[in-house]
């Protein structure tokens, strides 16, 4: 059998619980490993993993319910 499928995963948020920093990037999660290597702080990420099965039409929007303008 053969479908479309995508997957991803997305780092969307990052931070630092010891001195306030904060990474709202895609690279949050090396962001906040590096901030840990060089600090010692506890960091932490927050991600976002997506799976979609077959073609994505308009109609459908994204993964948060948002759809295309028209």
């Amino acid at each position: 059998m053969s479908r479309v499928t995508y997957s991803g995963v997305s780092a969307i948020h990052a931070g630092c619980m010891d001195c306030d920093k904060a990474w709202g990037t895609r690279n949050a999660l090396a962001l906040a490993a590096r901030h840990h290597d060089a600090t010692g702080h506890t960091t932490w990420c927050d991600q976002v993993i997506m799976t979609r099965y077959g073609e994505m039409r308009p109609e459908h929007g994204d993964a948060y319910g948002a759809r295309p303008p028209t």
